[in-house]
């Protein structure tokens, strides 16, 4: 089973996006910048700190799973008219490079 499988998982985030790893990667990232940034009385284990890590990847966990649930609606959508509003909306973004840009940026740094 590839990596990216496991972080989707571990998010509770549908794998349609392949966020899985990005949050996994941005979570580490942030645990290592608490333990970095921590108290040196301050045990790893304090419950302090541990919320700091959970303040700190609470909204971008959920916003990326709002993101990869509203993109499988979005997909699975059956009504011809926002299909063609969805199809119509990637062209767009596709065809602007500092949007595409800016969304893969924003996605990777979950």
């Amino acid at each position: 089973m590839p990596s990216f499988c496991w972080g989707d998982a571990a998010h509770v985030v549908h794998p349609l996006a392949g966020q899985g790893l990005n949050l996994g990667l941005a979570d580490v990232r942030a645990l290592v910048d608490v333990i970095a940034g921590r108290e040196p009385w301050r045990p790893l284990g304090d419950e302090r700190l541990l919320q700091r890590y959970a303040r700190r990847r609470a909204l971008p966990t959920l916003a990326i799973g709002r993101l990869t649930d509203g993109l499988l609606q979005l997909f699975a959508h059956q009504n011809p008219l926002v299909r063609e509003l969805r199809n119509r909306g990637l062209g767009l973004v596709n065809a602007l490079p500092p949007v595409k840009r800016m969304l893969a940026s924003l996605a990777i740094d979950s």
